[in-house]
């Protein structure tokens, strides 16, 4: 029997890693096994101490590899693989889309901006690796607000408002089990959830906002805003070129000349 406290300092050492990690490359490794039907025939868990590899003769590691172990590099935290699968809420009339990921206890709540779709996020790697690093650590819930990606569409001239859309966010919560969570929004979900956590603050642990704003105009109390002569000249851009990567220069200056990412 190995204990889990030496699987720590042998594969992650002088690193803090959470109790997840190793739940999840025990599995990779009894995936490996052939262990997919459930029986743990390879790796027995002794529930609270560690886990132990059971067929017959067990050869022990010399002292010289296990040096090999004592200076290995620290390692990333695992990360969960494959595509989510894609379930459906139901918010009022409409079907909101939404996926989970991810086994930790924590619940992380992500929101994208009026561009989303969640079968398109895991086609790019930088941003795949970017959501697995959260489902390293928590059970990551991601939707499609209404009217974007794989949720249900809107009429143009009933487009839904902030109240609406929050309600839609309450709506995968319930599907997903989960009572509380952080959530985190870019860019259009920043006012949306700081909406829901002013509505719900029983069901909000953070709110963390990545590149969002309270106005889209900017007047005397909000001048960092673009003016209204930008927004037209953006809104314009959009009109034109719609299809190709608006804005791909100041958003992501460093991906910006790479093929396959002005493509995704």
């Amino acid at each position: 029997m190995v204990s889990r406290e030496d699987l720590f300092k042998a594969l992650w050492p002088n690193t803090f890693v959470g109790d997840h990690a190793l739940t999840v490359q025990i599995r990779e490794v009894r995936t490996v096994l052939t262990e997919g039907n459930g029986a743990h025939e390879f790796i027995e868990t002794r529930h609270r101490r560690g886990y132990r590899f059971v067929p017959e003769p067990v050869t022990n590691l010399e002292p010289a590899h296990r040096s090999l172990f004592a200076s290995a590099e620290p390692r990333q935290e695992p990360q969960p693989a494959g595509t989510p699968e894609t379930r459906y809420a139901r918010s009022g009339d409409v079907n909101i889309a939404y996926q989970v990921i991810g086994e930790a206890p924590m619940d992380i709540v992500f929101l994208m901006g009026w561009v989303s779709h969640l079968e398109y996020f895991w086609t790019e790697p930088h941003f795949a690796a970017f959501l697995r690093r959260l489902a390293s650590f928590s059970r990551l819930i991601l939707f499609d607000k209404r009217g974007t990606g794989l949720s249900d569409r809107v009429p143009t001239n009933q487009l839904p408002t902030l109240e609406e859309r929050k309600d839609d966010l309450r709506a995968v919560m319930d599907a997903a089990g989960a009572t509380a969570a952080v959530i985190v929004s870019v860019s259009e979900g920043g006012p949306m959830s700081a909406l829901f956590a002013a509505t719900y603050p029983e069901k909000t642990q953070a709110l963390v906002m990545i590149g969002t704003y309270a106005k889209r105009i900017q007047d005397e109390t909000y001048p960092w805003g673009p003016s209204a002569e930008q927004r037209a000249q953006f809104l314009e851009l959009i009109r034109n070129q719609w299809g190709g990567p608006i804005g791909i220069d100041d958003r992501a200056p460093s991906l910006a000349a790479d093929p396959a990412f002005r493509n995704w």
